[in-house]
């Protein structure tokens, strides 16, 4: 993956030990360091994607919050975070067990990485992490728990080779919009992996009960009026697509077998429609290999629900219902979507494009719940 224009803020060395204070716990202490932080967009692999970087508290500690807005102008969007540290501080990582830090997400999933030398396509060894909206948490990633993605080319023997270390990278790669997140805490483990508790600021909120689960959010509800935009999608497959990526449809539920949803919708199309359009949830992640469709089997000769063809201006009114074969990778939004799906005539001799224009579906009605 190409890297973009670096937008870099350098922080001092008594700044850095402040906001990265040493910590002693089962797994070792945790050692604090120098670092200079810098932000990048993907701007370099033609995207549009912004990131913007401010020094805050946290916890009673220095902490570094990230806002932007993801677009899709690339198709996989995304926005890095890369902490790189001082040459005692790398001394430091390359004999690591683990490292752990504080994060405030959005409820998206987020990456943290440590780039080595020897990885060449971007594929660096990391880990990733479900956030919940709002809420800090202590992330603690034993390094053996880093991996490659299953794209890229391995290197070694599986394992990540400290020694080539770089930086610290963290990553995020969630749907189309405003996002904010928030870092503090960072520390890294030489004599074995800690517990929370060990790393925990003496600030932060004691670690809720084990078992404690907080009431789930309403799921779905009316969402009207709604357009559904089915663009282009012929670089991958016959016709036009939309993902639909929108918290309000699963506020937080990650989605698994044996669910039944509900979808009530009047729309008219733009134009007039080639071919039927189908509807079903589908994880379109990495960690689901870019596309799991969730209410239908491919293998087992599966579909996914048909709305009729129709003509442009055309009012079709239908009620749609799902059942899961499948869950989601993340409770993430955009691991648990809507997607629609319409094929249409591919124009001879240019790749990537159909005759057609993108269609949109606007609705009067759509009313999304589960059963």
């Amino acid at each position: 993956m190409k890297k973009a224009q670096i937008v870099s803020l350098v922080l001092c060395a008594a700044f850095i030990a402040l906001a990265f204070s040493c910590a002693s716990s089962g797994g070792g202490k945790g050692s604090s360091g120098t670092w200079a932080w810098r932000v990048e967009a993907d701007e370099s692999s033609g995207g549009s994607s912004t990131i913007n970087m401010a020094e805050e508290t946290q916890e009673g500690l220095p902490a570094y919050s990230f806002t932007g807005a993801i677009t899709h102008k690339y198709e996989y969007g995304y926005v890095d975070v890369k902490v790189t540290p001082d040459d005692a501080t790398m001394d430091q990582l390359k004999k690591a067990k683990a490292i752990s830090f504080r994060f405030m997400g959005n409820g998206e999933r987020a990456k943290v990485k440590i780039p080595t030398s020897d990885v060449k396509d971007y594929a660096y060894f990391l880990y990733e992490f479900d956030t919940v909206d709002g809420q800090a948490q202590t992330v603690i990633v034993p390094i053996e728990y880093l991996m490659q993605p299953s794209w890229g080319k391995a290197v070694g023997n599986g394992m990540i080779n400290l020694d080539l270390a770089e930086w610290v990278e963290f990553e995020y790669q969630g749907p189309v919009g405003p996002y904010a997140f928030k870092i503090w805490n960072l520390q890294v483990h030489t004599k074995g992996v800690p517990k929370e508790k060990d790393v925990l600021p003496k600030g932060a909120p004691k670690p809720a009960a084990a078992g404690a689960a907080a009431a789930e959010a309403p799921i779905g509800g009316d969402l009207s009026p709604f357009e559904v935009k089915l663009i282009d999608n012929f670089e991958y497959a016959d016709g036009y697509q939309a993902v639909i990526a929108d918290k309000r449809l699963f506020n937080g539920h990650k989605i698994v077998p044996g669910e039944k949803y509900t979808l009530k919708l009047t729309y008219t199309a733009s134009r007039d429609l080639e071919d039927i359009v189908e509807v079903g949830l589908v994880d379109p992640s990495p960690a689901a290999n870019y596309w799991r469709g969730l209410t239908w089997t491919e293998s087992e000769g599966g579909k996914m629900a048909p709305l009729p063809k129709s003509k442009a201006g055309e009012k079709v009114s239908a009620t749609i219902t799902m059942t899961t074969v499948a869950g989601s990778t993340s409770a993430a939004t955009s691991c648990n979507t809507l997607v629609f799906v319409t094929k249409g005539a591919g124009r001879k001799g240019a790749k990537g494009s159909g005759v057609q224009k993108a269609v949109t579906l606007s609705c009067t009605e759509f009313v999304f719940s589960k059963d």
